[in-house]
């Protein structure tokens, strides 16, 4: 996870180490696999935020070049987080909103890791987190509507597009005012 999450678009993936940490999860793949196969395997996994994988695989698990025809068995311990994973990367991509388990995940792996991790203490401030706020569900909200409006946008024709685009811009223009007067 949290090697996943600390890459950058802009630099090349280091795809030996994602690839050794999958392996070391207990993933084994197909004598016949291609090198990059462990590393898609496990960016396919746990990271729905990215547009193509290594060796040219496929993102769509049904896909005939998919990494998952590259798995030769899968270890029992992951195989309801993978499938929850599947199932919400299917769901956010459908809404429009990018999600990547392994930046959910990283900053808990990040703690345990170094050892400062409390397990379900109340002083922990991930005894906590199992709760839904309502700020995070109108801001997950926000983000879809966001989207599905953007490409209900995109197909309208340019008469229509224009004047809902200058409105857009002056509701963006009054929102930097606010926030520039509050911040003095």
């Amino acid at each position: 996870m949290v090697a996943l999450d600390e890459r950058r678009e802009d630099e090349p993936l280091d795809q030996k180490r994602v690839g050794d940490l999958a392996l070391e999860l207990g993933v084994e793949l197909n004598p016949d696999a291609k090198e990059e196969a462990a590393a898609a395997v496990g960016i396919w996994l746990f990271d729905g935020t990215v547009e193509s994988l290594p060796g040219g695989y496929d993102m769509g698990e049904l896909s005939p070049n998919s990494p998952v025809r590259e798995l030769k068995s899968f270890p029992q311990d992951l195989v309801l987080v993978g499938r929850s994973s599947i199932l919400i990367k299917g769901l956010s991509a459908r809404l429009g909103i990018p999600w990547s388990l392994a930046k959910e995940w990283a900053p808990i792996a990040r703690s345990v890791l170094s050892g400062e991790y409390e397990e379900n203490t109340s002083a922990s401030p991930a005894a906590n987190t199992h709760r839904v706020r309502f700020r995070d569900v109108w801001h997950t909200t926000k983000l879809w509507t966001k989207g599905r409006g953007s490409k209900i946008v995109r197909k309208l024709p340019g008469p229509v597009r224009r004047p809902l685009a200058k409105l857009a811009l002056r509701v963006e223009e009054r929102k930097s005012r606010r926030k520039l007067m509050a911040r003095r």
